[in-house]
């Protein structure tokens, strides 16, 4: 199915998976703890609409490198520009799914030029509910989740897959071991996006309250005017990033809300024609007439 090789962005060199072909180009950014493999039941359904997908590793996962250093949020969007340059399209649709999406806002706000349309999935944007996403702190933890993803990945991956996910189907041993491996070869290196983006997430959140409920104190609450359209999908059902925080983050990027009823936080998984037809919708083609989108390219885990 995926064509498979190594492409650099930056310093670092991703692993990617492409199907299709052609200058219309979705870029799908995978969350934790997957793969670029996650995307495999959305990709052919925008191959069909005519697009060209490319599903990298993000960095410090997978197959892609895992340097010691750059996850903050300006060298990753760097990192993602370059990787969009050296694919030869001027402009990509970029998508994003949990830190792909946290990671695709950065690229375009950054990077505004070299993205035609934006797709966050189940990603808080100046957002955080720490009642559900109680793991948070727990990675923030010196040395203990490192040995703990070395030593036992596989039921972790499987116990968080199954815990956040509505639909649990798409999950089967065969992807919980892709995912297991994929966190397993360098749990230090994905760690730090939750020791570093996930605190200024936490730090931005706790201001924000209290700017609410301190009258003297001024509240930069407006939408951040994203410059390219914005559409966030979110599972109506997410255990782990709950939709109630959707309509605040879809307020904060300017962008339309998605909702997909009966998904949870694993989206483009669990329903991934409801994601690719938001894609769609959003970015159109530019050129020609779409192709319409059947479900029957879904079914399968490919």
């Amino acid at each position: 199915m995926w064509r498979e090789g190594y492409v650099a962005g930056g310093d670092t060199r991703f692993f990617v998976r492409a199907l299709g072909h052609g200058d219309d180009l979705a870029l799908l950014l995978h969350g934790w703890p997957e793969d670029g493999s996650s995307w495999r039941r959305v990709a052919p359904l925008l191959v069909d609409a005519g697009y060209r997908v490319v599903a990298p590793d993000l960095k410090g996962f997978g197959r892609s490198e895992a340097p010691a250093t750059g996850y903050d949020p300006q060298t990753l969007a760097d990192e993602i520009s370059q990787l969009i340059r050296n694919l030869h399209v001027r402009k990509a649709v970029l998508v994003g799914h949990d830190w792909g999406g946290a990671v695709a806002v950065a690229t375009a706000f950054r990077h505004p030029g070299l993205v035609r349309a934006l797709v966050t999935a189940s990603s808080p944007f100046r957002q955080i509910d720490l009642r559900a996403a109680w793991h948070i702190p727990l990675l923030n933890v010196p040395l203990v989740p490192d040995f703990a993803f070395k030593l036992a990945a596989r039921p972790l991956v499987a116990a968080s897959l199954r815990s956040a996910a509505v639909v649990r189907e798409p999950f089967t041993d065969e992807v919980i071991d892709t995912y297991a491996a994929a966190v397993s070869a360098n749990p230090s290196a994905w760690l730090r996006y939750y020791r570093g983006m996930s605190r200024r997430a936490v730090l931005d959140h706790t201001v924000r309250r209290l700017r609410s409920r301190a009258a003297f104190l001024p509240d930069p609450a407006g939408a951040n005017r994203m410059r390219v359209p914005t559409a966030v999908v979110w599972g109506e059902e997410d255990p782990a990033t709950p939709f109630h925080l959707a309509p605040r983050v879809a307020h904060d990027l300017d962008a339309t809300l998605v909702p997909v009823p009966g998904a949870g936080h694993f989206v483009h998984e669990e329903h991934p024609l409801a994601v690719a037809r938001a894609i769609v919708d959003l970015a159109g083609r530019g050129r020609g007439a779409q192709v319409p989108l059947s479900d029957t390219s879904a079914g399968g885990d490919g």
